[in-house]
């Protein structure tokens, strides 16, 4: 509950949103359509497999992709860097995904996604 509580004291300080809250079956899509410096990008995530408690994820953004192992009670979040406008001071806007659930009997994972958006040139559409 403590850690719990200092994440949300944090989020608080360092200007995050919190954009949704998602379940995904195996292999479905979820696209993201944001608005970053001036045009608009997509970010894809989905999940391939969940085996002893950790989810394989798939993110691709900016024609980048990315693998993230997502583990359901310890390193549970994937973070995507969405511009690199700011890379001398590290004040550059991302968004972070937390793996929260996993249904064994529905075969679904559950996903809450926030955005850090330091300078406000991000916009989730």
């Amino acid at each position: 509950m403590r850690y719990l509580l200092l994440f949300f004291i944090l989020v608080g300080i360092i200007n995050a949103e919190f954009i949704g809250e998602i379940t995904l079956k195996k292999d479905e899509v979820k696209n993201i359509e944001l608005f970053v410096e001036n045009s608009k990008k997509i970010l894809t995530f989905r999940w391939t497999l969940y085996k002893d408690g950790v989810l394989i994820t798939h993110f691709k953004y900016d024609g980048i992709p990315y693998q993230f192992s997502l583990y359901k009670e310890h390193s549970n979040s994937a973070k995507i860097t969405l511009s690199s406008i700011n890379s001398a001071n590290n004040a550059n806007p991302y968004m972070i995904f937390y793996f929260t659930n996993y249904d064994d009997m529905q075969k679904e994972a559950r996903f809450r996604y926030y955005i850090f958006n330091f300078n406000s040139n991000v916009e989730v559409m």
